[in-house]
């Protein structure tokens, strides 16, 4: 018999794990003093974090500023052929904005809005479990989704905390068959991120499922609610139309991000032996999201590892492998699928090697090197 998790129990897990790992994160920005990240050329070399006990430091990074410039100024475009700010999904932006009325700094509410939803996204994990996978032991979920190797970005200024709550919670309303509830998660989920959108392949086969393969039943008009959730991306390219007369705004925005349906070669170049090993990293991430796809989908769940396996093809399909390791993070299967492994020294090793990669990619965030 498995043990389930009551909510004093997460929460208590929830506060030593945001303890310890910004307790880390300080020693580590103060420990080392480090040159400038050499990882990919477009990184700046005349700058480095310099150590400090900056509360911004250890939570806004990278991609943090272009979602704080939203917050601050709102969507706008720089010249041509210059990077902007409209590929970043509107709704972790507009909850920013919202607290900071209340709190007064930006960067404090992304991060309490972060915390807060990756709590939500523990307790909705957990309720997950306990309902349909009872033979997994839930602690052990939780705790193969805290030590993945990049799950600091749930304590940063980053979408990926209030997307893996949105995500979790419209899978487990979709199982419920909770309509008005998958509408409300599933559209919200699609206005935080663009793989939101790829949310309807689990529910259109849960849909399938339920009704036991019967197309009169699946094909009726209260089935149009899985519209929800590409309609939330419709609304961002609707906005992008309006403001900016360009419905595909965002694709051609994001080719200047280095993201295009073509190879990106300057990616796979590498120049030093720090290019090579960041490289190496991300083809591991590839790799395995791919065997344990196969997994999920012979053992925990065809609809999620569907999901699963999308999320990987869309993110492959920009030509790079940059930020593979984040968009794997908030694949919550993964977690549900390594709890369910019988073998104790395969889910030893999968911990251990995860525990340390937490460590090296938190040393590198706080650090200003590229992290995903």
């Amino acid at each position: 018999m498995q043990y389930f998790l009551k909510y004093k129990e997460i929460f208590i897990i929830f506060l030593i794990w945001i303890f310890v790992v910004n307790a880390f994160a300080l020693i580590a920005l103060n420990r080392f003093n480090l040159t400038a990240d050499t990882a990919y050329d477009w990184i700046p070399q005349n700058y480095y974090q310099e150590p400090g006990l900056n509360f911004n430091t250890i939570h806004a990074q990278w991609d943090s500023f272009w979602v704080l410039d939203i917050v601050q100024n709102g969507y706008y475009l720089r010249g041509e052929g210059e990077i902007s700010n409209v590929v970043f999904f509107p709704l972790y932006p507009i909850v920013v904005k919202a607290l900071s009325f209340i709190i007064n700094d930006n960067i404090l509410s992304g991060w309490l809005i972060s915390v807060f939803s990756l709590l939500l996204a523990m307790i909705f994990l957990v309720k997950l479990v306990k309902e349909f996978y009872k033979d997994i032991n839930s602690i052990e979920v939780l705790f193969f989704l805290l030590l993945f190797p990049t799950a600091y970005f749930f304590n940063t200024f980053y979408t990926e905390s209030l997307f893996l709550f949105l995500s979790i919670a419209t899978i487990y309303y979709a199982k419920k068959q909770n309509i008005k509830l998958v509408i409300i998660f599933g559209f919200l989920a699609a206005l935080t991120r663009i793989t939101g959108i790829l949310l309807v392949i689990p529910i259109i086969w849960y849909l399938f499922e339920q009704n036991k393969f019967n197309f009169e039943k699946i094909f009726t008009f209260k089935s149009l609610y899985i519209l929800a959730i590409p309609f939330g991306t419709f609304l961002f390219f609707l906005f992008h139309y309006m403001y900016f007369d360009d419905f595909l705004l965002f694709f051609k925005s994001e080719s200047l991000w280095g993201r295009a349906f073509e190879i990106n070669k300057e990616h796979f170049l590498v120049s030093n032996v720090v290019a090579t090993t960041n490289l190496l990293l991300d083809c591991i991430f590839v790799i395995f999201s791919f065997i344990i796809t196969f997994f999920i989908w012979k053992k925990i769940d065809k609809g999620m590892a569907m999901y699963v396996l999308a999320t990987i093809l869309v993110a492959l399909s920009t030509g790079t492998l940059m930020s593979i390791g984040r968009y794997t993070l908030v694949l919550f299967p993964i977690y549900i699928f390594a709890a369910s492994i019988k073998n104790l020294y395969i889910k030893f090793t999968m911990l251990f090697c995860s525990g340390l990669l937490f460590a090296l990619y938190t040393i590198l965030f706080v650090n200003h090197y590229w992290a995903g």
